[in-house]
């Protein structure tokens, strides 16, 4: 009775130790320990209906030594590979679900293997490193000359769960492909429900320096800002001119509105003498935008031999902006004009753009449309920040970012959308500019005020 007691707990320790290591096997991914598992089932069983069950017992233990060697050597294998000692259990076991699932979807995937003598040989090697908070982090991908342009176009954001790739380029040795992600559930947009909040905001911007949402800030530049009726263009215009408002030197705003629009009423507010609407008006504060420049221009050029390669800021001198709303609407009028008017037109916007960086001097382009119809080629490729809001057309995407195939396909809302910074990011990448939950033609009049009162 002993002995049958004996071998029924044998029979339920093997039975359990089997499923055991299954079960680790199949989570580390390692067939030999899975292989190692069901032969010792084998022997188990014979052990409980032969004669021989003291020989398979000797036999089955060394196999669980030999299979719980090669667990515990994957399993340190395995922590080394995704950062289990140094980063924690949560990171190890998001490491480990995306790399294996990105070499899934590339085995998956024709192209992206080697065959050595006729042989398949083994996938790219694959390393992600996360930031401590894992919200974004980098995928590197081995370059190989077989799909060194596969990986150039390829996706990996359907392979990556929830993160997205926010943009990708090669290693200066271009032996990688590296792959910027991020969180994709998390939810960037700023939003100010009240204006006290958004004036605290503020003050902890650096200088010359718009915030956009809670990862970008940008330094102060000439901007392409592109998107359909309903997109939230001026409602975007909106917060940016508050936050100029709310800077230490708040900078010389000027407004183009050919169409007399809400975009009016606060320029009304703000700078009545640097407005303009009708044609005659707007070629006027061009070229009074152009005189201040080259004033500029010549003050600057007293300065330099101080500092070369110093621009406005390393003077503390005063940004000026110049928001001209649907310039498109504008430049279609021009067009009827006679030659005179329109090389001077186009002049003045193209001075503007190519020389005001350094000084100081901006054009803000606001329009539904970028072709080159609307604006010229040489004036849109020189704006360093192109936003594109909204879901907008492939040709949009084109002519705005120059290409369209690879962007993000996401459902936009108001005020979200795409853009590129020249000298910040290698392609198009999701912006989301701020939400105001209060009286923004109150607050601008309030901040108006207080800078007069000054």
């Amino acid at each position: 009775m002993k002995r049958q007691d004996r071998r029924a707990k044998y029979r339920i320790i093997c039975y359990a130790m089997t499923a055991i290591l299954v079960l680790v096997g199949w989570f580390l991914r390692g067939p030999a320990a899975s292989i190692l598992a069901y032969i010792l089932a084998v022997f188990a069983l014979v052990g409980q209906i032969t004669t021989v069950a003291h020989i398979c017992r000797i036999t089955g233990a060394a196999f669980y030594l030999v299979a719980a060697i090669t667990i515990v050597s994957r399993a340190i294998t395995w922590s080394i590979q995704h950062q289990l000692f140094e980063r924690g259990l949560r990171y190890a076991l998001i490491h480990a679900r995306m790399v294996h699932g990105l070499q899934k979807s590339l085995l998956e995937t024709p192209g992206y293997s080697v065959e050595l003598n006729h042989q398949e040989a083994k996938l790219p090697t694959i390393r992600a490193e996360f930031s401590s908070n894992m919200i974004n982090g980098i995928i590197k991908v081995q370059n190989h000359i077989k799909y060194n342009t596969l990986l150039e176009k390829v996706n990996l954001s359907p392979a990556i769960g929830h993160y997205i790739v926010d943009q990708q380029y090669l290693t200066d040795d271009e032996n990688w492909y590296v792959f910027e992600i991020t969180d994709g559930q998390i939810d960037w947009r700023l939003v100010f429900d009240n204006y006290s909040h958004f004036q605290a905001y503020c003050k902890r911007q650096e200088d010359y320096t718009i915030f956009i949402d809670k990862r970008t800030s940008l330094p102060l530049c000439s901007m392409l800002l592109v998107g359909e009726t309903g997109s939230g263009k001026t409602y975007t215009l909106y917060s940016m001119i508050l936050q100029f408002l709310n800077w230490w030197m708040v900078p010389e705003l000027y407004f183009v509105d050919p169409k007399d629009s809400s975009l009016a009423v606060i320029s009304d507010r703000i700078a009545p003498d640097r407005s303009a609407a009708d044609i005659e008006e707007i070629i006027a504060l061009l070229e009074r935008f152009h005189d201040k420049m080259k004033e500029r221009k010549e003050l600057l050029k007293e300065k330099l031999p101080e500092k070369l390669d110093a621009d406005y800021r390393y003077w503390n001198m005063r940004p000026h902006v110049l928001i001209f709303d649907e310039l498109a609407a504008f430049q279609g009028v021009v067009n009827t004009l006679d030659k005179a008017t329109r090389d001077k037109v186009a002049m003045l916007l193209r001075n503007i753009v190519l020389q005001g960086r350094q000084l100081g001097f901006f054009l803000w382009a606001v329009m539904q449309k970028s072709d080159s119809k609307d604006i010229p080629t040489a004036i849109r490729d020189n704006l360093p920040w192109k936003v594109v809001l909204g879901l907008a057309s492939n040709t949009t995407y084109m002519t705005a970012f120059e290409h369209s195939a690879d962007l993000p396909k996401r459902n936009f809302e108001p005020g979200e959308g795409l853009y590129t910074y020249s000298g910040k990011t290698r392609g198009p990448k999701a912006i989301s500019f701020p939400t105001l939950d209060f009286d923004i033609l109150s607050a601008v009049l309030e901040a108006a005020n207080n800078k007069l009162a000054k």
